[in-house]
């Protein structure tokens, strides 16, 4: 478990580009609310989009995509 935690708290931050909404696309995992054109989103290496206030609250406590854990 030691080990675990050691891995968790030191594992980088995945980095993300800021970027404006272009039209509507699907809902944000981690608010469940829709997407809508002009929304401030952020897109993780792994291509996952989610609004950018949702992202940087999850990236305060979690430290990797929330549909990708594993990365």
């Amino acid at each position: 478990m030691e080990i675990h935690l050691i891995m968790c708290l030191t594992k980088p931050r995945l980095t993300y580009n800021e970027d404006v909404l272009e039209k509507d696309s699907q809902e944000c995992a981690i608010c469940l609310d829709e997407m809508e054109q002009g929304d401030t989103i952020a897109r993780l290496p792994c291509l996952c989009i989610y609004h950018k206030g949702c992202i940087d609250e999850w990236f305060e406590v979690n430290r990797s995509c929330p549909e990708h854990p594993s990365d």
